[in-house]
């Protein structure tokens, strides 16, 4: 593979200092180059994050390019983002071009830009990264750069796509393209905004942000310039008059309504009632109105569907108003992506990857294609009076695309999860009830796949590839049973959670998890209970149970003590532990910590932050390319199980009692005072200070692992028997939201 150690990043603009920030979370230093001081601000202040981990900012040296050309020199890979205008690049090409090693890679990050136009070396390219890098999969290459594409794959973590120099590319050909149209059958149909988001978004595989919210996010601005590059490059393009400027979005970018960035775009916030209400835009009048609601048959049925196919098939095929909407938009697109076939790229699985990785579609154009049948497509077209695309096969993937478990044998199954049969000894429990959300059949099924993997293999994955790894617990079936006042049911479940927790713990054959995307939790306590983590990069992981009027009762309270132990130890030289005794880091530090994380609910907002707040050991990884997650858990848990001995429960946990307990809750008090928290969020934070300081006991004392997780059991029916605990959890069952009463 190619050897790349360093990297210039010239231009710190929104995607200068998007990619050399990704460059930081890959562990690969870069300077980024301006012709004006860049600035580190836009980095570390950027929302969503640039950074994984804030700390990474240090692998990014900030230089003024004409006093650092000699930097160049030292650069594996040089990647040009300065502004989209040929003349610019061709100037800064010429400044840098006696500078560059002979073997380093150079490449552009346009958009549109021709790399027949730009080329200026041998070893140059154009890499269109997609913005916001971190959290956009796609990197369009154009050019013959195999190596350079191997390595923006394995170490990027990208999803790189081979396009062909045309304007625009795939991605932003197409996406645009379905963008414009919607613009304009919006006006000719006298569509509202707000009525069309409600059926492009995932109820016909888009991303929750659909139509109109994304052209909010990525600047109206922006997507004007893009348009006037297929416009302009695409003479023969037999949409054309679609890719131009309709008059509301020509007004709209006079008045400086560019979205997100401005304020306002497509959609307005405005104050009301002491709350807040998102107000749409009237296409025709420019007027910000109330969103109405929109219900349909179809829109209804999709609801619970989770195979994005099926629910595209839902609702094209609907005879509801909106199927006839979604009809009329996604079949131009599907046109309009059949004859860009051999145009833009040579095969289907380009275009599709191109519209998932960049746009976030669950299934791309020609997967759409086979979704619907392309006969009944054909036939519907015909009725009425449309043209075919040409050369249309019966079906473009005569295998449909699986996920990787699907592939795998099932060889146990309930109805929240299955024990599958990875090979080499290794099984892996998948979760795949409602939201992942952990209920008896999901510990059921753990219980089954340690058993499994103790009697038959030679370790335990526990893993999917849902939306998100696990929610938390099934928060309904706590609230019935609190409703019902049945404790022996809630204590049950309790007991019942702890003890396939401490069987994942102490497992004579390893267990591994794989988490990413919400990690919450019961979902978290299932992480921190297993031999090793191997986290997608993008994971929100968090024991977040003070939101719902909980604590963490899963072995989530021990096992933080218990991280937080080892993280402490480690993070000091032994003769600066003052306060650690020979068996155990400590009565308090330990406590402390693990506290500040549980009372105020911290969530990581990534596998890198994750590690500052003890919810990854040190012994712990990531992998940056979610797709590649279950893969590399895999291999983890073979090297893991050569040499694998179980923990030993522990005996000698040190804990403060009633004086460190004070303690805490006299820091709470202190944000209560605040008014940082409120007064239920006071007595969690006394509830939970109790238990982990070690309950009634007056004083320092050793203990064991199963009296904390007896302690946890009780702390939570204690509090699944309080009225604001019920409160939260209503409040979350029915809004998504946490309510802090």
């Amino acid at each position: 593979m190619l050897t790349i150690q360093k990297i210039a990043v010239i231009g710190s603009g929104v995607m200068g200092t998007g990619i050399a920030a990704h460059l930081a979370n890959c562990g690969i230093p870069s300077y980024l180059l301006d012709i004006i001081p860049p600035d580190l601000d836009k980095i570390l202040k950027a929302k969503p994050a640039h950074l994984y981990d804030s700390d990474d900012i240090r692998l990014i040296t900030l230089g003024l390019l004409d006093q650092n050309l000699d930097k160049l020199k030292e650069c594996d890979w040089i990647i040009e983002a300065v502004p989209e205008k040929l003349e610019i690049k061709k100037n800064l090409y010429k400044k840098i071009a006696t500078y560059i090693k002979k073997e380093a890679w150079v490449s552009s990050n346009t958009s549109g830009l021709s790399l027949r136009d730009l080329k200026f070396c041998d070893k140059f390219c154009i890499t269109h990264f997609f913005n916001p890098p971190r959290y956009l999969k796609l990197v369009e290459v154009i050019g013959d750069a195999p190596d350079l594409a191997e390595f923006i794959e394995t170490k990027l973590g990208k999803g790189v796509v081979k396009a062909k120099d045309t304007p625009n590319f795939i991605a932003n050909r197409i996406g645009i393209f379905h963008i414009y149209d919607g613009f304009y059958q919006c006006l000719e149909n006298k569509w509202p905004v707000w009525k069309v988001e409600k059926i492009m978004g995932p109820a016909t595989c888009r991303p929750k942000s659909a139509m109109f919210r994304t052209c909010d996010l990525v600047g109206l601005d922006t997507l004007s310039f893009a348009v006037k590059t297929s416009y302009n490059g695409c003479p023969s393009d037999e949409q054309r008059e679609r890719l131009k400027d309709p008059p509301f979005l020509t007004e709209m970018l006079k008045r400086g309504w560019l979205g997100q960035k401005a304020g306002q775009g497509f959609y307005k916030v405005e104050k009301k009632n002491g709350g807040k209400e998102i107000l749409a835009i009237d296409l025709e009048t420019l007027e910000y109105k109330p969103q109405e609601k929109f219900k349909t048959s179809s829109l209804g049925a999709v609801k619970e569907m989770e195979d994005p196919a099926e629910r595209l098939h839902t609702v094209v095929w609907a005879e509801d108003e909106a199927g006839q909407i979604a009809w009329s938009l996604i079949s131009n697109m599907l046109v309009y992506a059949a004859n860009r076939l051999g145009e833009i790229a040579d095969s289907p699985e380009e275009i599709d990857k191109a519209l998932r990785w960049g746009f976030g579609w669950e299934i791309g154009p020609f997967e759409m294609w086979d979704a619907l049948g392309i006969e009944k497509i054909t036939e519907r077209f015909k009725k009425e009076g449309r043209p075919v695309p040409k050369h249309l096969p019966k079906q473009f993937y005569p295998k449909p695309r699986q996920a990787f478990l699907q592939t795998t044998q099932e060889v146990e199954k309930n109805d929240s999860a299955s024990l599958r049969d990875l090979g080499g000894g290794i099984f892996c429990v998948e979760f795949h009830a409602k939201m992942n959300a952990i209920d008896p059949d999901i510990i059921a099924m753990l219980n089954q796949g340690v058993e499994r993997a103790e009697k038959e293999g030679t370790g335990l994955l526990i893993a999917n590839e849902g939306e998100n790894f696990c929610v938390g617990a099934n928060l309904l079936m706590i609230l019935m049973a609190a409703q019902n006042q049945d404790w022996d049911q809630i204590g049950k479940i309790v007991v019942e959670f702890q003890s396939a927790m401490q069987l994942l713990r102490f497992s004579k054959k390893p267990v591994a998890a794989a988490p990413f995307g919400f990690t919450f939790g019961g979902g978290c306590e299932v992480c921190l209970s297993t031999a090793h983590i191997q986290a997608a990069a993008e994971t929100y992981i968090g024991l977040v149970e003070v939101g719902v009027g909980l604590i963490p009762a899963g072995g989530g309270c021990k096992n933080m003590i218990l991280n937080w132990d080892t993280k402490l130890k480690e993070a000091h030289k032994p003769e600066d532990k003052i306060w650690f005794s020979p068996g155990d880091g400590g009565p308090f530090p330990k406590v402390r910590q693990a506290f500040e994380t549980i009372a105020m609910a911290k969530t990581a907002t990534s596998a890198k932050e994750a590690k500052k707040f003890g919810y990854l050991r040190a012994r712990d990884d990531f992998t940056i390319d979610k797709d590649k997650l279950i893969a590399a858990a895999k291999d983890k848990l073979l090297k893991l199980a050569k040499n694998y001995s179980p923990p030993s429960p522990r005996e000698d946990i040190q804990l403060p009692g009633r004086g460190g307990e004070l303690a805490l809750i006299d820091g709470a008090a202190s944000f209560h005072k605040k008014g940082l928290i409120s007064d239920y969020d006071l007595e969690l934070a006394k509830t939970i200070a109790h238990g982990l300081a070690g309950g009634d006991k007056p004083t320092v004392h050793v203990t064991n692992e199963q009296h904390l997780l007896d302690l946890e059991r009780e702390a939570f029916l204690k509090l699944c028997g309080q009225p604001k605990s019920v409160e939260r959890i209503q409040h979350m069952l029915m809004t998504g939201k946490p309510l802090r009463n």
